[in-house]
């Protein structure tokens, strides 16, 4: 399952059109911008910048909005 890191506010949006058009199956974990979960050692590893949006499925992680 596809799993998508940030806030509908923010440029996971982007992020999350794509996942819609596409239909496909997904779960968000809404983090806001400067929120302190993207420093929690949870986050961190899946993305140590510590910023949104991050993609994850399985072992694969994508960062950065135009990337995904």
């Amino acid at each position: 399952m596809i799993t998508l890191y940030g806030a509908n506010r923010s440029r996971a949006s982007r992020c999350l059109w794509l996942l819609e058009e596409l239909g496909l199956p997904y779960e968000q974990v809404a983090i806001e911008v400067g929120s302190p979960e993207l420093k929690a050692p949870e986050f961190l590893a899946i993305n140590p910048a510590g910023k949104i949006p991050a993609l994850r499925e399985g072992d694969l992680v994508v960062t950065e909005s135009i990337a995904i």
